[in-house]
């Protein structure tokens, strides 16, 4: 008997807490019922539960939707609007300004895969989509915690994936200093195994729903995108399009004279003719690109293309991954800088 009651106040426990999450149209929220067979999508069912109002204006403005609304599947550690509000104060309204830092940190709430709670207890570790890894442990009361963030509702499904829901913002290397971490967060985005997973194809069905300006980041494309916001076509390179990019590696631009990069990013009008001459119109594929022998760019400029020893070069620079598609064009990784 003593036993029974344990569990029934146990049970009726957790129905407080997922009807405190949820919001107040019950027959719309996906927190009562577990949501067992889901007819919303991710971005759908945070929106429907009415308590994550701002990690749904967070997704909205780093340009995020259409990648959580993808097949998939994804799974979602999602902090509530009080999770936010615990922040330290203009933390939010500055990642909204930094959309490097705030892509960064939304990242490194999603894995890849529909990983539900019986596994997620199995794990001491999972890689996002940040590049990082989050650390996962077991509390001696049962509780389940991702990084220093407590999972406080589990397993709420979605068509492409799954929400667990937490007390925290989760943000990548955290020692404490929340808000400078939260700001300088950008350093952890597009580490690891992501960039070598998007620079070798398999995140399409991802990376097609995201801009060219983000899938340059998340490659390991830093100091591209630096270059990119400090020539004011990071804009131009997450909205307009499509176009073909190629994309220096960070050893490309290492190998530059020293202080070139750093001269570079204090004259906007010669970054942003530099840039323009890896940029042409269009989607231009690799099958596409060997059967030319130039290509006019978008500066106005034409590039040499040659096939050589098997494989394509653009002026000086060798082509090293190829047809890495997003949603407004094609990236192409080389290992030079083109200079007009």
């Amino acid at each position: 008997m003593k036993n029974m009651k344990r569990n029934l106040g146990i049970l009726m426990a957790m129905f407080t807490i997922i009807i405190v999450a949820g919001c107040s149209n019950d027959d719309n929220n996906p927190m009562i019922d577990n949501n067992p067979q889901p007819t919303m999508d991710i971005v759908e069912t945070a929106i429907a539960a009415g308590n994550f109002k701002t990690l749904v204006s967070a997704v909205t403005a780093a340009d995020l939707v259409n990648a959580l609304k993808s097949e998939g599947p994804l799974t979602v550690f999602a902090p509530t609007d009080e999770a936010f509000a615990a922040l330290p104060e203009g933390t939010v309204e500055a990642l909204l300004n930094d959309i490097d830092a705030l892509t960064a940190i939304l990242t490194y709430h999603v894995v890849p895969g529909a990983v539900t709670s019986d596994q997620v207890v199995k794990l001491s570790s999972a890689e996002t989509l940040n590049g990082a890894s989050v650390t996962i442990t077991l509390t001696g009361d049962g509780k389940v915690k991702i990084d220093n963030a407590t999972v406080t509702i589990a397993n709420i499904k979605a068509t492409n994936g799954v929400i667990h829901v937490i007390d925290a913002v989760l943000i990548p290397g955290s020692s404490g200093a929340a808000r400078l971490n939260a700001l300088s967060a950008s350093a952890s985005l597009g580490s690891g195994w992501v960039a070598r997973a998007i620079r070798n194809g398999d995140l399409t069905w991802l990376t097609k729903y995201l801009s060219l300006y983000t899938v340059s980041r998340l490659a390991g494309l830093p100091t591209l995108t630096t270059a990119v916001k400090a020539a004011g076509l990071q804009s131009t390179l997450m909205y307009k399009g499509p176009f073909t990019l190629f994309g220096p590696t960070e050893q490309a631009f290492a190998a530059l004279p020293a202080g070139t990069v750093e001269g570079l990013l204090k004259d906007p009008a010669t970054l942003k003719n530099i840039l323009l001459y890896h940029v042409t119109p269009g989607v231009v594929k690799a099958a596409d690109v060997v059967k030319l022998t130039e290509a006019t760019m978008a500066n106005g400029s034409s590039v040499s293309i040659s096939a050589v020893n098997g494989g394509v070069m653009i002026n000086n620079a060798n082509v090293l991954f190829v047809d890495i598609a997003t949603r407004n064009g094609v990236l192409h990784i080389i290992d030079g800088v083109l200079i007009p």
